[in-house]
């Protein structure tokens, strides 16, 4: 025979059974609102690292054609005759001009004063010239050798 203390044994577990499912049930819908939550930032960090990856891809684009541009530029320059620009003239000195001596009445020297020696004629300064000039191709001359550099950045 069944006793009232087993009856309120029984009524008791079946509480704590029911109790337990209403914990579990609401665990349950905590961990699918959760699950969707994640499922839903996880769609968002896809999406973010598929921009990302673009980007990427497009930066790597742009930096490849900038690499060809400057290896088209650097073969367009190496492939152009380099021609030596014409110096423009230097302008040459005067003619030494004779002193300025005004035109004095013939009168008898001073003997007591020693004549005044006129000074030498001045020469052009063809010295200075060919020193300039070797200045100039050595100038030319690096130039050359920085054109004809590489750019390596890679």
């Amino acid at each position: 025979m069944v006793t009232l203390e087993q009856i309120k044994l029984l009524e008791s577990k079946i509480a704590r059974a029911v109790s337990f499912v209403e914990q579990l049930t609401e665990d349950k819908i905590r961990l699918e609102k959760t699950n969707k939550e994640l499922e839903e930032t996880i769609t968002k960090l896809r999406d973010e690292r598929n921009k990302v990856e673009e980007g990427i891809v497009s930066a790597l684009g742009k930096l490849n054609q900038f690499e060809d541009a400057i290896e088209r530029s650097i073969s367009n320059v190496r492939s152009k005759p380099e021609t030596p620009a014409a110096a423009p003239p230097r302008p040459r000195p005067a003619a030494p001009a004779a002193p300025y001596m005004p035109s004095v009445p013939s009168a008898p020297p001073v003997p007591s004063a020693p004549p005044v020696p006129s000074a030498p004629p001045v020469q052009p300064a063809h010295g200075l010239a060919s020193i300039y000039t070797e200045d100039e191709d050595a100038e030319e001359q690096a130039d050359e050798d920085v054109g004809e550099a590489e750019l390596d950045i890679f």
